[in-house]
């Protein structure tokens, strides 16, 4: 629960409802679909790029930890931090990929199906987006950052191992 938490209440969940808000806030009510189908494809293809790029990373920290590194780690609950954080980016990656092509897909379909002059779009669906898109993307910035910190502490690891 408490980890939930922590995902909650970050700066990443802060700094993405802050911008969604604004957003909201400042968009008319209606977004045209043309647009939003360029958007929805970008998000579609950086998601889907950073996604298979974060599993792949999550499988060589995954198999390149020891026994007694991951031990070392545990002693102050580090590498159960390091895989919720992981594992929780890589849901919202996934989410934020799963939905940017339910929206893509959709979109595409009402323009290709009803050919009438302008197709528009509720901007709450764009600002969910917004949302776990920035949310994603900063996410797995912050999970880069802990990535380093896990070489780091590798680093410490095998310096004490060796003396």
């Amino acid at each position: 629960m408490r980890n939930i938490k922590s995902i909650i209440f970050s700066y990443d969940t802060g700094v993405s409802i802050a911008l969604s808000v604004i957003s909201y806030c400042t968009l008319p009510d209606y977004l045209n679909m043309k647009f939003l189908l360029t958007f929805y494809n970008i998000c579609i293809s950086v998601l889907s790029i950073i996604f298979s790029l974060f599993f792949a990373a999550l499988a060589i920290i995954m198999s390149s930890s020891d026994n007694d590194f991951i031990e070392f780690l545990e002693q102050r609950k580090t590498f159960s931090k390091l895989l919720f954080s992981f594992k929780a980016t890589l849901v919202m990656l996934f989410v934020s990929l799963v939905y940017s092509i339910i929206l893509y897909t959709g979109s595409s379909f009402y323009i290709e199906t009803y050919n009438f002059g302008v197709w528009e779009q509720h901007k709450i669906l764009f600002c969910i987006l917004e949302l776990l898109f920035i949310y994603s993307m900063i996410a797995t910035g912050l999970s880069i950052l802990d990535t380093i910190a896990f070489s780091k502490f590798r680093s410490i690891f095998l310096s004490k191992k060796n003396k």
